[in-house]
């Protein structure tokens, strides 16, 4: 017990290290803008994508509950980069209690397990403190799962579980899996009456989704969105989704981040399949969720493995500490081992993103080292998004993943020109080589009206002359 009880807290202690500095993702930035538009003019949209599937006006299909919350955080706190990821994680320390609440009816080393588990899982720790919205929506998820599972024999809270997996639904529609898995699960566990009420709480919660296009009377607008997003395309071409089925396996084995989970989970399925069983609430839930993913993902993502990671904590825990006991010697030693290895992959995968940290430049305050060679302030520039920070009060930023999205195949003269039909006073190169329009670093100097007017080993800044 005080093996677990170190063991975490040295997990714990590492991974809250991890949130200092944290290095930009590029949803970060994607994300808080729609928040600050919502803040600033009452409704999302995008300047960052303007010309971009009417997005410069109104957007109708996102993360509805992820971003008026962080709307709401950034608010509170800023427009900072540090703020954008406030939200994410505190949703991962909440999602981490409530394993601790569920496994209250279980043994104090289980309750432990389970949160080291959960904490050195790879994609949660990659994701801690990223500003996307899987691990709020698995929060909500989780939340509907321990209303319906309840301790004691109690009752299942319907109504409360289907209001929870609308909100996970609302936060992400990936979150639609909660409500399937749900009423699959109410299916087998009770009756007709409760997946029917369960249904009815979480589709009227999930209703709000559309209630601002139907508001402002745009609710073809709000499907033209949805079906031209370029997010959505792989759920429309049926060849397009079948090799996301086939490959689905791939969601599970991304990486570091999710392998020694799995892998850990397969471990106990295949050892300890006898012990188990579709009777069983977690390995039901777990089930059905898989298999609702499996025919509504529109792709496999490493961040979506977030959307499992409870169940397969809740599952592995307890087959380590429930039925490994009783196994034979040989047994115990290995899944002992297993524990170690699986600590190391947790201990290895925040070493790497303290690395990330410290070997990439921040970008807030690399902005600003960028926007000193820019003085010609409000005028517009066409930047990477992650400019955002620090600088959307400064600039109108256009940025350069829209030119990737609508003009990747444009030579450097041809974008140059679009450029120069916008006006754009600066146009600045993505250092971080993230989705963007790629702009080497060894062109020349001049091309066409704009002038090269700084250069390090990451970044190109152009400005346009008279």
């Amino acid at each position: 017990m005080k093996t677990f009880s170190v063991a975490f807290f040295i997990l714990f202690v590492a991974l809250l290290l991890t949130c200092y500095h944290r290095t930009e993702h590029f949803d970060d930035a994607w994300f808080a803008e729609q928040s600050y538009w919502l803040v600033r003019d009452g409704w999302v949209r995008s300047e960052l994508f303007r010309g971009l599937n009417g997005w410069e006006d109104r957007i109708y299909v996102f993360h509805k509950l992820f971003i008026y919350a962080g709307a709401l955080v950034m608010k509170l706190f800023g427009f900072s980069l540090p703020a954008s990821k406030l939200l994410t994680t505190f949703c991962a320390l909440i999602a981490g209690y409530l394993i601790w609440v569920y496994n209250q009816r279980a043994s104090k080393k289980q309750q432990l397990l389970a949160l080291i588990l959960y904490f050195g899982c790879g994609a949660i720790i990659r994701y801690f403190s990223i500003n996307r919205p899987e691990i709020m929506c698995m929060l909500f998820g989780l939340g509907s799962y321990l209303a319906l599972d309840r301790p004691n024999n109690k009752p299942s809270n319907v109504l409360l579980a289907g209001c929870l997996a609308g909100l996970a639904a609302l936060t992400h529609l990936n979150g639609i899996i909660y409500l399937v898995a749900g009423a699959g699960w109410l299916l087998v566990k009770t009756n007709w009456r409760a997946v029917i009420w369960f249904s009815l709480f979480g589709g009227l919660t999930l209703s709000i989704y559309g209630l601002d296009a139907l508001a402002d009377n745009q609710f073809n607008a709000m499907l033209d969105q949805f079906v031209n997003d370029p997010a959505t395309q792989s759920n429309f071409k049926l060849i397009d989704k079948l090799y996301v089925m086939l490959n689905y396996h791939q969601l599970f084995f991304h990486s570091h981040g999710e392998v020694p989970l799995s892998v850990l989970v397969l471990l106990c399925v295949l050892i300890f399949r006898r012990a188990l069983s579709l009777s069983q609430s977690v390995p039901l839930y777990l089930t059905l969720l898989i298999v609702a993913f499996w025919l509504l993902t529109k792709s496999n993502f490493d961040f979506y493995y977030i959307l499992f990671v409870p169940w397969f904590v809740l599952l592995a825990s307890q087959c380590l500490t429930v039925y490994l006991p009783d196994s034979p010697v040989w047994q115990q030693r290995a899944g002992t081992g297993v524990l170690i290895i699986y600590y190391g992959f947790a201990l290895f995968s925040i070493g790497k993103v303290l690395e990330e940290n410290y070997t990439t430049r921040y970008v807030p305050a690399y902005n600003n080292t960028l926007a000193q060679h820019m003085p010609d302030r409000q005028t517009k520039v066409i930047a990477p998004i992650s400019f955002f920070f620090g600088q959307i009060e400064n600039y109108r930023i256009h940025g350069l993943s829209y030119y990737s999205a609508k003009h990747e195949t444009a030579s450097l003269e041809e974008f140059f020109r679009l450029a120069a039909q916008e006006n754009a006073k600066y146009v600045v190169s993505d250092g971080y080589k993230t989705a963007s329009y790629v702009i080497p670093l060894d062109v020349p100097d001049r091309i066409g009206t704009y002038q090269l007017i700084f250069r390090d080993d990451m970044t190109s800044i152009y400005e346009r002359q008279p």
